[in-house]
């Protein structure tokens, strides 16, 4: 819930102008697909302050998923229905080689992103955050402090953890782990091997992050691998929890594509808008994630917890794309069996 200085924040950004947004007809409206938490914590919010802004109104569409996401928009590609779809920038290069199903972005045309990080766009996407895999736990549970994902192998940490499944995160803690023993994208075999050494201390590998909260409000699990949006949720819930984003902190991007649903005017406009310096610290605040905007500042919080610079790794995508399903069957058959 807001407060009232929150209220009022709010509605000062809501009277803010953005450069593309100009007025609408009544009868323009455009339709966005995202995950339904994500639309419920930030995203309901900046499209009433959109549509107030422009008068075009926002619809939504959920996806549990960015793989379930694209089964539904390759559905309709004879005549799409939603005109912005959100996914993770590892899913959106892999969908991007789809020409008739999404637009190339015009971004010399769209004025905020110039404020953005360097690699927060491209023609293909705009980055509406981006965020760290790092390690979360109970400050009163775990009663020696985690300072390094070395840690997380230690027996003291005997069932306690909760990890993501291959699925989640676009395979970041296998990743870690391959990279913290030698190896990395192009040699994951180490990260098996240290997954095998793990597993005495795994309660489980979650493939949601309602299933990753429920484990950690339950006290199923302690200790959990996931980005600062989750440690906000459970302290919103009341739980007690701490966050690092060591050495190596796996960076990803959640972006924006443009839909070829013959509303592209609109939808531009609505992208430039979440790449604001206003809408960008308010995805921090009600998120929990960082900004792209160089000129959005995140909350001190969530300063906090970003990596140091230098800790930050970054994964090619186009190697994870070709690799992730067989990496993942191999981890089915290997290590969650």
């Amino acid at each position: 819930m807001f407060g009232m200085k929150q209220c009022a924040w709010l509605a000062a950004v809501v009277s803010l102008s953005v450069a593309t947004a100009g007025p609408a007809s009544a009868e323009e409206k455009l339709t966005i697909q995202i995950w339904g938490t994500t639309w419920q914590s930030a995203f309901q919010d900046i499209s009433k302050s959109f549509e107030q802004k422009t008068g075009i109104k926002v619809d939504v569409v959920t996806q549990s998923s960015s793989g379930e996401g694209l089964v539904k928009l390759q559905a309709m590609k004879a005549k799409p229905t939603v005109d912005i779809w959100f996914t993770t920038s590892s899913v959106a290069a892999r969908a991007a080689t789809d020409q008739q199903l999404f637009a190339k972005i015009p971004t010399a045309q769209l004025p905020n992103l110039k404020g953005l990080k360097p690699a927060a766009y491209n023609p293909d996407w705009v980055a509406a955050y981006y965020y760290p895999i790092g390690i979360i736990y109970k400050t009163k549970e775990v009663k020696k402090p985690i300072t390094s994902w070395a840690d997380l192998w230690a027996p003291e940490l005997k069932g306690q953890l909760a990890l993501p499944n291959l699925a989640m995160y676009q395979g970041s803690m296998l990743l870690v782990a391959a990279t913290l023993n030698g190896g990395g994208v192009d040699n994951v075999d180490p990260g098996f091997k240290a997954f095998e050494r793990i597993k005495p201390n795994v309660a489980l590998f979650y493939g949601s992050d309602a299933q990753a909260r429920q484990a950690m409000a339950q006290g199923e699990a302690s200790v959990l691998v996931a980005p600062p949006s989750q440690a906000k949720r459970m302290r919103d819930q009341g739980i007690e929890v701490k966050m690092i984003s060591p050495k190596p902190a796996p960076m990803l991007f959640d972006v924006m594509m443009l839909v070829r649903s013959g509303n592209e005017k609109n939808a531009l406009k609505y992208i430039d808008f979440v790449a604001s310096p206003e809408m960008q610290e308010l995805i921090s605040a009600r998120l929990g994630m960082a900004p792209v905007s160089d000129s959005a500042k995140p909350t001190r919080e969530l300063a906090d917890e970003l990596p140091k610079p230098g800790d930050e790794v970054a994964f090619d995508d186009a190697k994870l794309n070709a690799n992730i399903s067989a990496w993942t069957d191999r981890f089915n058959k290997e290590i969650a069996r």
